[in-house]
């Protein structure tokens, strides 16, 4: 009985050391657990409560303007409101959508898809249940705040282009930053959800118009109810900085409004001497206001699908055939290399050409006649620039088109600028093997066909060069920022000119508009002489593009214009006209105040029809295969 009894004062002894050993180890993990929150994460639980306690809402800066050359506003930023809850909790957003669904039309199936993406991409951030809320919709959340104390309207800006479509690819749209933007470690201080320029001065201009963002705080409820605001805390936005450009608003919307009727093409006017863009159209365009609204991905979808290519930026992407308008780089390259005296190398046009085995067309039916330099560059007689196409290399051509800055992009201050092509000897032996390629294929590229490629940006720049006297300037559309100007643009010299050269071609492009037998009469206007040259290309989807490059006043020059017009026809017929009438809208002060009278139509070059060292064999057109007909038809 004694053995029994201290066998269980020992087992009671052992379970009271357990226990004990249990309290003491529960108590020892209960300090070090409470010196951890008290010491070791002290700080980043203090965090926690202060942000259940305070909540930072941030304010978004409104961007900054876009403003053209005289400071009229293009682009500005309106109120817009949206309808927040906190998003700590799902069950709680869960719960006032559909409470709130019962007294205001809601979608409630879209809210739910959004939140499930808003929730992925920006955690507790709250939530916009409504991303652009309306009036009846702010009205009722604020008189029914005790009903939905958690839910709050927030103010922000939208962006608003006033002139809607106008000029809505230079200027470009905002869009919210994609998860690819905002996985880059680079990218700091963008929140999902976050606007940013897309395409054109938005995007260029991004880190000046972007501003930075302020906060605000307000003590909350454990629900998100808020109490009120702590203005020490609390730090206003400071606003993006204002873009002022060099195009001018009135003649953007002229120049658009001559092509429109066409549907599509792009024009460029340049200062010729700083290389200021003045006006830059690309037709058909769109409305920047409805990205800045918020897109449906179907109406993204038919907008980036429409055959018409609205969003596709002409004037900076596209590549065109530059038809007769190369005529001017043929002739340098001529005058350079060959030609001496202009007025020696005579040529007579019988509308046709032959070279080797093939005929080649002129695009005057019956021909021209006897041309020189002079006559065939300003009757833009195809069969003048075959025969002196016989005797230039093609590399001799190459260099003086790349001189003239051609196959290269300008150095625009937009992104997306392509280089256009340029083709030389390496570029035929690469494409179809050397000595498996003729010179048939230089006599075509004279005239602007085949593989020659150029943008209407370039054509401008080369316009410009001759008007300014062989100088390649440097287009820009950023003429200052806040005040101050930005950037440097470069200004050098055509490679391989001299005064002769430039000479001739001035004299010749005047000859175009204002000799009686010039393609590019239509573009003549009283009081101011102009200078131009015409150009059809070919297109091998659909009918030709009309092309016209020039500058005005010829005598003193301010302003080059190049203009293609899709699908449209002749230069002379289409694209000159558009000229003109733009230049009644850009001189019609100067035309009104001074009441210039045009001068008298300049005679015809005389060509000495003195014996010439050219054989005209018969062309028995039954026989010879005939070449692609040039199609310039620039005469009226």
């Amino acid at each position: 009985m004694g053995k029994r009894d201290s066998r269980d004062e020992r087992r009671g002894k052992s379970a009271i050391r357990r226990l004990m050993f249990l309290v003491v180890a529960t108590l020892l993990v209960l300090a070090g657990r409470l010196f951890s929150l008290q010491y070791i994460h002290h700080d980043y639980y203090w965090r926690y409560a202060e942000e259940n306690k305070l909540q930072r809402q941030r304010i978004v800066a409104p961007r900054g303007l876009i403003k053209d050359h005289n400071s009229v506003v293009l682009v500005d930023n309106v109120p817009r409101f949206k309808v927040i809850v906190p998003s700590r909790d799902p069950s709680h957003v869960r719960e006032t959508v559909f409470r709130l669904g019962e007294y205001l039309p809601l979608d409630t199936t879209n809210v739910f898809s959004r939140y499930q993406a808003w929730s992925k991409r920006n955690g507790t951030l709250p939530f916009p249940i409504i991303p652009n809320a309306n009036k009846l919709q702010i009205s009722f959340v604020r008189e029914n705040y005790d009903v939905f104390p958690t839910l709050r309207v927030e103010t922000s800006s939208q962006r608003r282009y006033r002139n809607g479509e106008l000029a809505s690819h230079l200027l470009g749209y905002v869009g919210e930053v994609s998860n690819r933007f905002l996985s880059q470690t680079t990218r700091r201080g963008y929140f999902a959800g976050d606007l940013i320029g897309k395409i054109g001065i938005e995007e260029i201009c991004e880190e000046f118009l972007r501003g930075e963002d302020g906060q605000r705080v307000v003590a909350v409820t454990a629900h998100g109810t808020v109490l009120g605001e702590l203005n020490e805390l609390t730090r206003a936005p400071v606003p993006g900085r204002d873009v002022l450009l060099t195009i001018d608003t009135r003649l953007q919307g002229r120049l658009e409004s001559l092509i429109e009727p066409w549907k599509s093409g792009a024009a460029v006017v340049m200062d010729v001497n700083d290389g200021s863009i003045l006006a830059a159209v690309s037709l058909p365009n769109f409305d920047p206001n409805k990205f800045a609204r918020g897109m449906r991905q179907a109406d993204w979808s038919e907008l980036f699908n429409a055959e018409s290519k609205p969003l596709f930026n002409r004037f900076l992407r596209a590549t065109y055939p530059p038809g007769s308008t190369l005529k001017i780089i043929s002739a340098h390259a001529n005058l350079e290399h060959r030609i001496e005296d202009p007025n020696d190398a005579i040529v007579f046009c019988i509308s046709a050409h032959r070279f080797g085995n093939r005929v080649y067309k002129c695009w005057k039916k019956g021909g021209h006649g006897w041309m020189n330099l002079m006559n065939g560059f300003v009757e833009s007689c195809d069969s003048y620039f075959y025969k002196i196409g016989e005797g230039i290399d093609v590399d001799e051509l190459a260099a003086s088109a790349r001189g003239y800055g051609l196959g290269a992009r300008t150095g625009i201050d937009m992104p997306g600028e392509v280089r256009g092509l340029v083709p030389d000897r390496k570029y035929y032996n690469r494409r179809y093997g050397e000595k498996k390629w003729t010179q048939g294929y230089v006599l075509n590229i004279v005239i602007g066909q085949g593989e020659f490629l150029v943008s209407v940006l370039q054509m401008v720049r080369v316009a410009a060069s001759v008007a300014n006297g062989g100088h390649l300037v440097q287009p820009h559309v950023i003429k200052q920022v806040d005040g101050e100007s930005e950037g440097v643009y470069r200004r050098r010299r055509v490679a391989n000119t001299n005064a002769t050269i430039i000479t001739f071609l001035q004299q010749a492009m005047e000859g175009v508009v204002q000799g009686q037998s010039g393609t590019g009469r239509a573009s003549r206007i009283r009081g101011i002489t102009a200078a131009g040259k015409t150009g059809t290309s070919q297109n091998p989807h659909g009918d030709d593009h009309a092309w016209f490059v020039g500058y005005a006043p010829s005598d003193e020059p301010e302003i080059a214009v190049a203009i293609i017009v899709e699908n449209a026809g002749h230069g002379g017929a289409v694209a000159a006209p558009i000229a003109g009438k733009f230049y009644m809208e850009y001189f019609k002060d100067r035309i009104v105040v001074t009441q210039r009278v045009a001068p008298p139509p300049k005679p015809p070059v005389k060509v000495e029809t003195k014996p010439v060292e050219i054989v005209i064999e018969p062309i028995d057109l039954d026989v010879v295969p005939l070449a692609p007909a040039s199609t310039e038809g620039d005469s009226l």
